[in-house]
């Protein structure tokens, strides 16, 4: 179970249904895949009724890899917040280490759902959802375009973190990677700001040409 159990007396009933099915499919995915056959077996041994798992999980497989996708961003968040009082970039580093944390504890299974067509669907709103995580953890209050160039660059590094987590076992060869895409990140978001106080020191186009009304 993950670590939101001690609030889940005041989950609704689909959720606690929902959690339970996750973790059951978890178990069955790097065997069975993230298929339909598995989510039946998943609901047999969490000990699911019919209907339970339905209202668990309307959609089927991917309501439950959606369901992973936010475990996953929930761990996400919680490693941000334990690198307090840290870089920034120090901190969005706890944040994906926390994620790939996550989804370590559960590599066979992870691997499955790369594969799995309902991850087609899920897998980019999971990768959003993790960069949101991270942001709001770093504490993030712009409500702008900025609210979405943030989490689209952090979501671009997470992709291409996890397509390397994907491919070796080494850890520290994934631990690399990821320093890199980060460095790349800061670099970006400097650039960006250095765009933004250039440009707000240009002539206002409508004084240049005198069409500025008072």
């Amino acid at each position: 179970m993950d670590d939101n159990s001690a609030c889940q007396t005041e989950a609704a009933p689909s959720d606690l249904f929902l959690d339970r099915l996750l973790d059951a499919m978890l178990e069955l995915a790097p065997e069975m895949g993230w298929t339909r056959a598995a989510l039946d077996r998943a609901g047999e041994k969490a000990g699911l009724s019919v209907g339970q798992a339905f209202l668990a999980a309307p959609n089927g497989v991917s309501d439950v890899l959606e369901a992973f996708g936010k475990r996953a961003a929930r761990a996400a968040g919680h490693g941000v917040l334990a690198a307090d009082n840290q870089k920034v970039r120090q901190k969005v580093r706890a944040g994906v280490k926390g994620w790939l944390a996550a989804l370590d504890a559960h590599r066979p299974a992870v691997k499955r759902a790369a594969a799995s067509p309902a991850n087609l669907l899920t897998g980019p709103k999971g990768l959003w959802t993790a960069a949101d995580a991270i942001w709001a953890a770093l504490g993030d209050k712009s409500t702008d375009y900025n609210w979405y160039t943030k989490r689209m660059t952090l979501v671009a590094l997470l992709g291409s973190t996890i397509t390397a987590w994907l491919g070796t076992d080494d850890e520290a060869e994934v631990d690399a990677f990821l320093d890199r895409r980060i460095e790349n990140v800061m670099q970006f978001e400097k650039l960006k700001m250095q765009a933004r106080d250039a440009f707000a020191t240009f002539p206002n186009p409508l004084d240049v040409f005198g069409q500025r009304r008072s």
